[in-house]
């Protein structure tokens, strides 16, 4: 709707003539009648605060939204209020050197947006498969780049081969483990003698180390490392998995 019919709306609510506008708000009865001879369907900064000041309403309603819009209009913050009256309170040099403020701090806002943080991360994707039975072999743990989103707690990812771990780590799929030491019931990501393996693992009172397929129709592949055998184990980390899992009684 037009300035001209929002002032004239308001008018007639409360009751007012233009020498009374003219008068609240501190303009003349030349400036407050132009707007309606002129159908003005805007006015300056300035004279729409002296407008609202003088009639008591709000600067977002003097400036209303059209009829039938759904939205209400934004409201500004006393703060950005004042702000405004204090810039058209200026000269013209005053108001062109906020004008320049504002223009160089927008741009900084912008450049400060461009540099936030990515929505991924990466993390180390090993080359090598890691499997119930027997993994490849190490060449010197060669790994590439992995996109994941940002929020993610993973630190590193590996490639599932077999189906030992089935239902929860398919065949093919790539798993996700953070870097620190397995607790006993944890699943773990390992380098046995040179050999990559993914197992639930648990260490009895005698230190040896125990490997244990999820899949338990696949108990062929469980495998026992006795604490004296002098064989080469390298843990990774641990894989996140959805739930935690007991250990087997078979």
């Amino acid at each position: 709707m037009e300035f001209y019919k929002i002032l004239e709306n308001i008018m007639e609510e409360k009751g007012l003539k233009v020498a009374d506008v003219a008068k609240a708000s501190g303009l003349t009865d030349s400036t407050v009648r132009s707007i309606f001879d002129r159908k003005q369907k805007k006015v300056a900064l300035n004279v729409a605060f002296k407008l609202a000041d003088g009639l008591g309403v709000s600067l977002e309603r003097l400036n209303g939204m059209p009829e039938g819009h759904k939205k209400p209009a934004p409201a500004l913050s006393a703060d950005a209020l004042q702000v405004a009256r204090d810039y058209v309170s200026l000269d013209n040099y005053g108001q062109s050197a906020v004008k320049a403020i504002i223009t160089e701090e927008r741009r900084r806002v912008d450049d400060t947006a461009e540099e936030e943080a990515p929505a991924t991360k990466t993390i180390p994707l090993f080359g090598n498969s890691f499997a119930a039975g027997r993994g490849e072999p190490d060449f010197g743990n060669m790994w590439t780049d992995y996109e994941v989103p940002a929020d993610s707690a993973a630190e590193f990812a590996i490639p599932i081969n077999g189906d030992s771990m089935e239902p929860y780590l398919h065949d093919g799929s790539i798993a996700f483990g953070i870097k620190r030491d397995p607790a006993d019931g944890e699943v773990a990501a390992l380098l046995v003698d040179g050999e990559y393996r993914v197992k639930q693992i648990c260490r009895d009172s005698f230190r040896n180390l125990h490997l244990f397929s999820l899949n338990r129709a696949r108990r062929d592949a469980d495998e026992t490392i006795w604490a004296d055998s002098g064989r080469a184990v390298q843990c990774f980390g641990v894989i996140l998995m959805e739930k935690k899992f007991p250990l087997p009684l078979d």
